[in-house]
């Protein structure tokens, strides 16, 4: 029983060409002809504020926009600044630098999009821009990849930069790098994944911010410090006392959202983060010496009302978006950065729109609780109600999503079947 040597199709006594894929089996000692695989000359990238083609020869590019233009977009939200400004008076300068940054980053995602879309269909061939980087590989001095992003620095110091690239290319990438005889080294994150994700992150500085809160609670003050607390909490109390509810519920809520869009400030909104949890367990332990009791007690009764739990999840959610406004959103592959919803900076808007509703609805638990004392625990009836839903929609959402992946994965037949 013979078979087609190049497909496998069973064939019939003295057959001189398969039925199936046309092979002459005349020529018995004729080489098998293998399909061949199509051939990519150029995979697109997307840098900063540049387009880069990866090819056999090197890295070509194109700028985006001009440099200039793009610090015109960083400078329009400014005259904004001053109107919200006028009409807030709210005190601390972080809130401004946290609007201005999510501002001035969207304006400058929307400036480098158009400029990409302006750049659909350029080729090596059939440039639609002029090829401002020109880096052949013998001039790459060290070259990193991870999976998704090239990252590299020629011997000319002006020639470095970060490259992503759409998922579907980026085996092409890794085995064209291999085939073309690139020197590169693969580079596998070496953080351990709580420091990685979003939310294993917040939990993590969720906690440590508790605990500093809890130590600079009990822990003795510094030379001059209690004064100084003194003075904070008497100005704070003054804000609220004697003052109607809408009153009340501005002065908190303005300082909460001092408190967590400050920390989207990167570095020194990390900082800021971990000195409001100081500032707070001193506050704490002040309050303790006037009433004359134990800062064990003031701190468990906190920790039974819905509001502090609230405000204290905020914080570090707003602190994480700013890490990753500037490390893991940053790099947005061409595919991807089409739509705007993967731009870093509408992640970083979108966390903070959802940092001030979740204030919103702490301020308001927290200036009820001002009239009813104990009774604000009644607010954990919507709040655990809140957070079913949101666990049922999430868990709607992911089934939703894998029964998706499930229907559109490809089938394979078994020969017989």
């Amino acid at each position: 029983m013979n078979f087609c040597p190049k497909c496998g199709t069973q064939l019939g006594a003295g057959q001189n060409f398969c039925g199936n894929c046309g092979l002459d089996l005349r020529e018995p000692n004729r080489p098998v002809v293998e399909q061949e695989q199509p051939v990519v000359s150029a995979i697109r990238g997307l840098g900063r504020n540049v387009v880069i083609f990866l090819t056999q020869e090197g890295l070509l590019g194109a700028r985006i926009r001009s440099d200039t233009l793009l610090f015109l977009g960083l400078l329009i939200p400014l005259p904004l600044l001053a109107l919200l400004y006028y009409f807030i008076q709210a005190g601390a300068l972080a809130v401004y630098i946290a609007i201005w940054i999510v501002a001035s980053g969207l304006i400058y995602d929307e400036l480098r999009w158009r400029g990409v879309r302006s750049l659909d269909g350029s080729t090596p061939d059939n440039p639609r821009a002029k090829w401002e980087w020109v880096v052949p590989w013998h001039s790459i001095r060290m070259a990193d990849w991870n999976g998704r992003t090239l990252w590299f620095s020629s011997f000319d110091p002006k020639w470095k930069a970060s490259i992503t690239f759409d998922a579907k290319d980026a085996p092409l990438v890794e085995r064209n790098l291999s085939s073309w005889g690139v020197r590169y080294t693969r580079k596998e994150s070496k953080l351990p994944s709580s420091l990685t994700k979003f939310w294993a992150l917040a939990l993590v500085l969720f906690a440590a911010s508790q605990l500093i809160l809890i130590l600079a609670a009990v822990l003795p003050f510094f030379p001059g410090e209690q004064q100084m607390y003194n003075t904070i909490l008497n100005g704070t109390r003054s804000e609220v006392t004697g003052v109607s509810f809408l009153g009340a519920f501005k002065a908190i809520y303005l300082n909460n959202i001092q408190v967590a869009w400050g920390g989207v400030i990167p570095v020194l909104g990390q900082l800021s983060f971990g000195l409001a949890s100081y500032n707070t367990g001193r506050v704490i332990q002040v309050i303790a010496i006037g009433d004359h009791t134990n800062s064990a007690v003031i701190l468990i009764t906190l920790y039974l009302f819905p509001h502090t739990w609230i405000e204290e999840s905020a914080y570090p959610i707003a602190t994480v978006a700013g890490l990753f406004a500037v490390t893991n959103w940053r790099s947005v592959p061409p595919g991807e950065f089409a739509h705007w919803p993967n731009w870093g900076s509408s992640k970083l808007a979108l966390a903070m729109g959802g940092v001030a509703l979740i204030l919103l609805a702490a301020g308001l638990i927290e200036t009820t609780g001002l009239y009813l004392g104990l009774g604000e625990m009644v607010f954990w009836i919507p709040v655990a109600a809140g957070y079913y839903l949101w666990r049922k929609m999430n868990k709607r959402r992911t089934n939703s999503t894998s029964a998706t992946v499930i229907s559109t994965a490809p089938t394979t037949t078994m020969p017989g079947t």
